[in-house]
């Protein structure tokens, strides 16, 4: 995958297309991890949800992992230098990121519906390795109610799908259809404690906590 191509425009692009929507899913549950201390995220893209964490989790040690050096270029160019000098920020791919810390919170945004279901599940119990034993995870990304009407539902395919071709020909994503993360981590260490959907859009948010 090569989000480098669309580093520049994504923002605006986000912006174009949900509004500010997708923001909403990242921050609706951030409550749940304030006062962590040691927060890995995970495909964190143009940073904004390590924009709002900065001023949330004043003290933490955050660690950024994400594969384009053009992502990253982007939020060090866009956050002042002083709120940068305590937090790692590494370019590899999470497959490749190794870590000698445990971290006690753990964020995904729109990062795990890139992949088949054979690397999320790997990706799940390799994170959950990374994690301290009373450690929570927030993940927010694209998924469609099973309790939204006819109209909404068909909308929502229709949009996902749109999304999946834009980013198979710009991004060259590996995955070809959306994945519920729920029904993949039985098996992985984890345990749902809460899910926000949005009204109108295939967005959720989930807060897990570790088992």
């Amino acid at each position: 995958m090569n989000f480098d191509r669309v580093a520049k425009i994504y923002t605006i692009l986000e912006k174009v297309v949900f509004g500010n929507q997708l923001q909403w899913a990242r921050t609706c549950q951030l409550d749940k991890i304030r006062g962590r201390q040691r927060i890995l995220l995970i495909g964190e893209g143009r940073g904004r949800l390590f924009t709002e964490l900065i001023k949330t989790n004043t003290g933490a040690i955050i660690t950024l992992v994400e594969s384009s050096e053009a992502m990253l270029s982007e939020i060090k160019n866009s956050i002042p230098s002083y709120n940068l000098s305590n937090h790692n920020f590494i370019n590899l791919s999470f497959e490749d990121f190794k870590s000698f810390h445990k971290y006690d919170a753990v964020c995904t945004c729109f990062f795990w519906d890139c992949f088949e279901i054979k690397k999320i599940k790997s990706g799940l119990r390799k994170m959950h390795k990374m994690m301290e034993s009373d450690a929570v995870w927030l993940n927010s990304d694209f998924a469609i109610n099973p309790q939204t009407s006819v109209f909404y539902t068909y909308l929502h395919k229709v949009m996902i799908r749109f999304l999946y071709h834009f980013f198979k020909v710009n991004c060259e994503i590996e995955a070809n259809k959306l994945q519920d993360i729920l029904l993949l981590v039985e098996d992985s260490g984890f345990r749902l404690q809460s899910r926000r959907w949005h009204p109108t859009l295939p967005i959720s948010s989930e807060f897990f906590v570790s088992k």
